[in-house]
């Protein structure tokens, strides 16, 4: 009797154990359902919003990976008549060619406009972390024009409305080359930004970044700063702007007690 109890409580953990997995396991297929809702809702959003862009002039095929899954886009121009298509479908793209990798938490973000798009794919080199990154399918091969082309891109197709804003400040920022910024927009020969240094940043510390092959323009907005210019300082002060030409190194610190507010250009052949 003692035996065929024991048999008949261990069939019942067995049955409550295997109910227990296939319930976790239904649980997981309805979230992972509901978030792919979620990630193909956003990107019809941007979607449609692009097909309105005065600067959607081409056909564009690309990927998406969120959180490991990827998303091929495709928006089409208008052809004999007819109006400008999209396509999204889970899966990746039939042809090579260039995708984002972002994660759910950044793509609401996006959506919610609590970020730009070139703010989360910004670095201060190829190996740090964005949580927007652009990498190029195997057997894609980009032209000389790739970079500068699917950086304006990401602009246009990652914010939504006209005009296309792009809030900016203190808490629409990132870190990189040891300061805060926000990216405005980006072109051939052009870089546009904003910068914040809290009390004791140093921008442009490591050796790396000390200078540019192109020109560039700092101009302060709020508070000062020490802008270190081949290895001389200078105190500059909120209403001034300084030119930075190519080849000299050049670091901005903020030794005050004041955070420091400024906004940047870069122009020129390799911008």
């Amino acid at each position: 009797m003692k035996s065929q109890l024991l048999e008949f409580t261990n069939k019942k953990r067995l049955f409550l154990i295997k109910a227990f997995l296939a319930t976790l396991f239904i649980c997981q297929i309805s979230i992972s359902n509901a978030q792919d809702e979620v990630i193909k809702n956003i990107l019809e959003r941007f979607s449609v919003d692009y097909q309105k862009d005065p600067m959607f002039t081409s056909d564009h095929s690309f990927g998406v990976e969120v959180d490991k899954q990827m998303w091929a886009v495709e928006v089409k121009m208008p052809l004999d008549n007819n109006p400008s298509t999209f396509a999204i479908r889970k899966g990746s793209p039939s042809s090579p060619t260039f995708y984002f990798v972002t994660n759910i938490r950044t793509l609401n973000q996006l959506d919610k406009g609590e970020i730009n798009a070139l703010t989360a794919a910004v670095k201060a080199f190829s190996t740090d972390y964005a949580p927007l990154d652009i990498e190029v399918m195997e057997s894609f091969q980009p032209n000389e024009e790739f970079v500068s082309d699917v950086l304006t891109f990401t602009f246009h197709f990652w914010t939504k409305g006209m005009p296309e804003i792009i809030p900016f400040g203190q808490h629409f920022t990132r870190g990189t080359h040891g300061a805060q910024a926000s990216i405005f927009y980006y072109d051939t020969g052009l870089r546009t930004g904003y910068g914040y240094l809290h009390p004791g940043q140093h921008a442009n510390e490591h050796p790396q970044s000390k200078s540019n092959p192109f020109s560039s323009m700092i101009i302060l907005i709020k508070g000062k700063v020490t802008a270190r210019l081949n290895d001389v300082d200078y105190e500059i002060t909120a209403g001034n702007a300084f030119f930075i030409p190519p080849g000299m190194t050049h670091e901005v610190l903020n030794p005050y007690d004041e955070p420091a507010e400024f906004i940047l250009l870069m122009f020129g052949e390799g911008a």
